[in-house]
């Protein structure tokens, strides 16, 4: 047989084989799926797991459908097992579809799970190829399944919804960073072995939120927000943040973006009655060794522009605008102390101050890597704060000063 014929049949055979082919090999029907659009971890008093599942109603949603508001957009249900994986096995059982966890946007963990050990949740994670490592991460104090079934008015998926309302704080807030399942898991098995995961909490006089009757309502009285930090050490839950806590720890680790400080008229105790919007921060936090131990030396360099202004003293004066700067440097000076102090407390070192040690001085490291964190309340904390006011607004004059000049000109023209 000649190298040409051979050929031709090799081709022929291959064309013959495409023409078998009529689709994709390995596709997915949506109408055999059930998109889960959230993820929330409990557990029972006798140890087993109960995973509870958001899954998306697209008849509810779908425009072409005609948006049925009748009809609610998620349907929330719960599988019980002696594991994690055990647990979610169950849902065929209890479905007709599959559960496809590739658009799942949140997972939510009880404060109970969390103080057992989030080991196997992360575990799980890191298995399993549906997941995606962008999943947003939040503990509930409580149960966390009561989470998933509130609707969010406004917004179609809660699961989503939920996931824009952290992104949203750590754009413009100070309190709460976006902790991903990839992000959680880097802290943890990093030198430190510590992180801050936000909590999910329902406010309000217990109006409720998981009924579509609220799209019936100009108000509801019972919303969701961001709460307070929860502290992760090794994989356990130790502690909490407060707001101001939680928003020092965001200043030690550089993750402020944009925020709004208070401050008052003068040094003492004064009504914090001012404002300012601070448009950019920038942190840099340097380990410093000494004779038994360790300084953490912390510079804080921050612009803004002024929001509210209710002193008695103009702003044309430039003393004026430099009392104002400092007091606001000294309001972020106090953040960064309260949450150095926080994090001592609960021994976990959640800004990453031991990353930066081991980078440094990797052989000094060695010598404290064994509970590092019980050793941080011996650190020494330096922090210099300095803030720069750009932008004071359309008039350097405060308003009752605008209208004291205003009274002054109408009683000189009576007068003339």
């Amino acid at each position: 047989m000649s190298k040409w014929r051979r050929r031709g049949i090799l081709v022929g055979g291959l064309l013959a084989g495409c023409l078998v082919l009529t689709g994709c090999w390995n596709r997915i029907e949506l109408n055999e799926i059930g998109i889960v659009s959230a993820t929330a971890v409990d557990m029972k008093e006798d140890g087993r797991w109960v995973i509870s599942y958001q899954l998306v109603i697209p008849q509810s949603i779908a425009p072409q459908m005609g948006g049925n508001v009748n009809v609610a957009p998620v349907n929330v249900f719960s599988t019980e097992g002696e594991s994690f994986r055990a647990a979610i096995s169950k849902a065929s059982r209890e479905m007709s579809r599959k559960l496809y966890f590739a658009h799942n946007q949140i997972v939510v963990i009880s404060d109970q799970v969390a103080k057992g050990g989030i080991d196997q949740v992360l575990e799980v994670y890191m298995r399993n190829n549906d997941a995606r490592e962008t999943v947003s991460m939040f503990l509930a104090r409580g149960e966390a399944r009561t989470i998933l079934e509130q609707l969010i008015p406004g917004e179609s998926i809660p699961g989503a919804a939920l996931q824009k309302l952290v992104r949203n704080e750590v754009k413009n807030g100070t309190i709460a960073e976006n902790k991903t399942v990839m992000r959680v898991l880097l802290d943890l098995l990093g030198p430190s072995q510590a992180t801050v995961i936000p909590s999910l909490l329902i406010t309000g006089d217990g109006g409720q939120l998981d009924t579509v009757d609220i799209k019936k309502k100009t108000h509801t009285r019972t919303k969701i927000r961001i709460g307070d930090l929860g502290v992760i050490r090794h994989d356990q839950l130790v502690g909490w943040l407060n707001m101001k806590e939680s928003a020092g720890v965001m200043w030690l680790k550089n993750q402020v973006d944009e925020t709004t400080l208070s401050f008052g008229c003068s040094s003492d105790k004064s009504p914090q009655s001012s404002s300012v919007r601070v448009t950019k921060a920038k942190i840099k936090v340097t380990p410093v060794p000494k004779t038994e131990g360790w300084t953490l030396k912390v510079s804080s360099q921050a612009k803004g522009v002024l929001l509210e202004y209710m002193c008695p003293n103009d702003l044309d004066d430039p003393q004026v605008i430099h009392n104002i700067n400092e007091r606001v440097a000294e309001e972020i000076k106090l953040l960064i102390q309260a949450g150095w102090q926080a994090a001592s407390r609960l021994e976990s070192d959640v800004i990453g101050f031991g990353q930066k040690v081991h980078e440094k001085y990797p052989k000094e490291w060695h010598r404290y890597a064994d509970h590092w964190g019980a050793r941080m309340s011996a650190v020494d904390l330096d922090v210099t704060s300095a803030f720069k006011l750009e932008r004071v607004g359309f008039s350097n004059r405060t308003f009752h000063s605008l209208q004291e000049q205003g009274q002054r000109r109408a009683i000189r023209e009576d007068a003339e």
